[in-house]
């Protein structure tokens, strides 16, 4: 037997300005994202899932709720280890000038760097303990986590045994759904990137 954990990067949120949100609350899923999300659901629907965890920031637990409008009989539960990595240093920036900020690039260049609160290494052993401790709770069982884009590359990096520093090169879409399947033991077996048109 296996259990599979889904993780789902949330919907698309307004952000007209174009400002890295980070952990900053306030920012919804406008009527693109909300969309989106109904169409992650509709993958889910049938499946076996009696459990959403979800990051407590709105977009990513509005993204949950719809998609558990798909799943009935599923419970929602806000998990804080499933949130964006901490960006005090590089968050309200617009887009464009992140690549300005010595502090992200510290953080994007050096997954042990000592700049920032949290480390490329500390997000991973973060969302890896978190994804460990989900699977043991639930067995046999599929799961859903809605999170965001660098604790999901952190964990996939750190599940293939891949540099932490390759996050730069990869990408997660808003409403893609990563898949991480473990055995009996909740050994790590495979991984699956899946994006929702």
């Amino acid at each position: 037997m296996s259990t599979t954990v889904y993780y789902v990067r949330h919907a698309p949120y307004e952000n007209p300005e174009r400002l890295v949100p980070g952990r900053i609350p306030g920012y919804h899923l406008g009527s693109d994202g909300k969309e989106k999300a109904r169409k992650v659901g509709e993958f889910f629907k049938g499946k076996p899932i009696n459990y959403i965890y979800t990051s407590p920031l709105e977009r990513t637990f509005e993204t949950a709720n719809i998609i558990g409008e798909q799943l009935p009989g599923a419970k929602i539960i806000h998990v804080y280890d499933l949130i964006e990595i901490e960006s005090t240093s590089w968050q309200a920036f617009r887009l464009e000038e992140l690549f300005t900020n010595e502090y992200y690039e510290s953080f994007l260049n050096d997954p042990a760097t000592d700049k920032v609160i949290e480390s490329l290494n500390k997000l991973a052993a973060r969302i890896k303990n978190l994804t460990l401790t989900l699977c043991a709770k639930h067995k046999d069982e599929e799961i859903i986590c809605v999170s965001h884009e660098y604790p999901i590359l952190a964990l996939r990096l750190t599940l293939e045994g891949k540099p932490l520093n390759l996050l730069k090169t990869y990408n997660v879409s808003m409403g893609s759904i990563t898949t991480f399947v473990f055995d009996e033991t909740c050994h790590f077996l495979k991984d699956e990137y899946l994006e929702i048109i």
